[in-house]
């Protein structure tokens, strides 16, 4: 057991893309939960599982940044483990420690700084039969039944069972048709980068014309709408006179729309989603809202500064404050832009505005990670979550065309450069997770401690 137990963050990591076992995700959960049950050094145990589970998946956030952000990322990430190895002193009951455990989840993904809940146990789970569970209670249900999974694994229980049962056969009773008829054809352009790592962005002017070429060369026809990354415009296309009349020869010379990700400059930039019509005047703009810590603006600047001195390029964003959404034609389209696929709130949001979303995003700055691959995970299962399709849309890759059951119709892979174009259906159903809103992951919480109560219930009734 012993043995296992150090290698069981090793199965968790390996649950995550670019491995992608999910079926490892709850045997990992099974070890590490009987390795608490058994009260020997529960806490310095808790927080080794998280440090070596975090410090695998999240080894992209190295690359390019140095050994020590990395490091302290990690170690961030595995303080949430540590009030479960607490608990685990007082309390051997594997129900309760999977309440604890969906609690510290909920908090990841919300504190410190907005919180960062890349590492959700959902997140290794959008191959797994479970998945479809959080289109009716959203990520943190997905994330309960594979712990449930978990529990089964240390001792089988009839009320785990009962509910594994349910997760499986739910979404089939729960899905609705959409009545909206509407399509969008459309060309998603990966148009790469000069350069990759932190130097992608003294390079602005030549991922630009990366992305005009590759679009000129695609030779969209048919298409309603052109559809270009996160920073592919990085230079402010409406103040910037050389830039704006470069996106007005392409539009002139298309014909097309073009909502593409671009940098805004006037004051503080910010990191903006622009709709340009078919006279490449300005139609829409979403501007993100929720930033990306030490990406995007850097929270203790100079604690951070101190630590490494890329700190010091970390340009402070300003973010926008209201959901905007694109129509082309009557049909809506809502932006989603990179790290916002973590908030749920923003995500329910968009999809439930809108029939289709486009995640445009820069992988370019991990390029040749997994960070690009485990994005995708994420984005598939938010696809499932709210029964949309979606685009995502990579300035290195990868880029994917997803359809609502979260199955990856065209893709390009990391660091190819291409175009993806096709039909793709606009839909306007609800899932039962997009009505629940934020009370989904209050009712996920309330069940799994009526759960763990009752399971406590039947093991006195068993010793008595």
């Amino acid at each position: 057991m012993r043995l296992l137990s150090l290698l069981a963050p090793l199965l968790f990591a390996a649950s995550f893309e670019p491995i992608g076992w999910w079926f490892l995700a709850p045997i990992a959960f099974a070890i590490y939960l009987k390795q608490l049950s058994r009260g020997s050094f529960t806490i310095s145990y808790s927080f080794f599982f998280g440090f070596i589970a975090n410090l695998l998946i999240l080894s992209w956030s190295g690359r390019y940044v140095g050994a020590i952000p990395w490091l302290l990322l990690a170690i961030l990430q595995s303080l949430y483990f540590l009030p479960i190895g607490l608990l685990a002193r007082y309390s051997k009951s594997v129900p309760l420690l999977i309440v604890s455990l969906l609690f510290m989840e909920e908090i990841k993904a919300r504190a410190p700084f907005g919180g960062f809940a890349w590492t959700r146990v959902a997140y290794s789970q959008v191959e797994s039969p479970l998945a479809p569970i959080v289109s009716i209670g959203g990520v943190l249900a997905l994330s309960f039944v594979t712990l449930l999974l978990a529990s089964l694994l240390i001792k089988p229980r009839l009320a785990a069972l009962a509910l594994i049962a349910i997760a499986l056969l739910a979404p089939a009773f729960t899905t609705t048709q959409p009545s909206s008829s509407q399509k969008l054809t459309f060309l998603a352009v990966q148009g790469g980068t000069p350069s990759a790592g932190l130097d992608f962005n003294s390079r602005a002017m030549g991922v630009l014309d990366m992305h005009i070429s590759q679009t000129l060369r695609s030779a969209p026809a048919e298409e309603e709408l052109i559809i270009w990354p996160e920073n592919a415009i990085d230079v402010d296309p409406i103040a910037n006179a050389q830039v704006n009349a470069k996106v007005r020869a392409l539009i002139a010379d298309t014909g097309k729309p073009l909502l593409a990700g671009a940098v805004l400059r006037d004051g503080a930039p910010q990191n903006a989603a622009i709709l340009f019509d078919d006279k490449a005047e300005v139609s829409s703009i979403y501007i993100k809202r929720y930033l990306t810590p030490f990406g995007e603006y850097m929270p203790l600047r100079s604690l951070a500064e101190f630590i490494s001195p890329f700190a010091k390029k970390v340009n402070d964003f300003s973010p926008g404050q209201s959901q905007v959404i694109h129509t082309i034609k009557g049909k809506k389209i809502a932006s989603v832009l990179c790290f916002e696929i973590l908030n749920d709130g923003i995500v329910r949001q968009a999809a439930s505005q809108s029939g289709l979303m486009v995640i445009h995003t820069n992988s370019a700055t991990f390029a040749g990670t997994a960070e690009g691959a485990q994005q995708l995970a994420i984005t598939r299962l938010r696809a499932l979550e709210h029964d949309r399709s979606i685009i995502s849309v990579s300035t290195t890759g990868p880029s994917a065309i997803i359809d609502e059951k979260s199955n990856l119709l065209k893709s390009l892979e990391d660091g190819e450069i291409g175009s993806l174009g096709g039909e793709i259906k606009l839909r306007d159903t609800r899932t039962i997770s997009s009505l629940l809103g934020g009370f989904a992951p209050i009712i996920v919480l309330v069940l799994t401690i009526l759960w763990a109560l009752y399971s406590r219930r039947l093991e006195g009734w068993a010793r008595s």
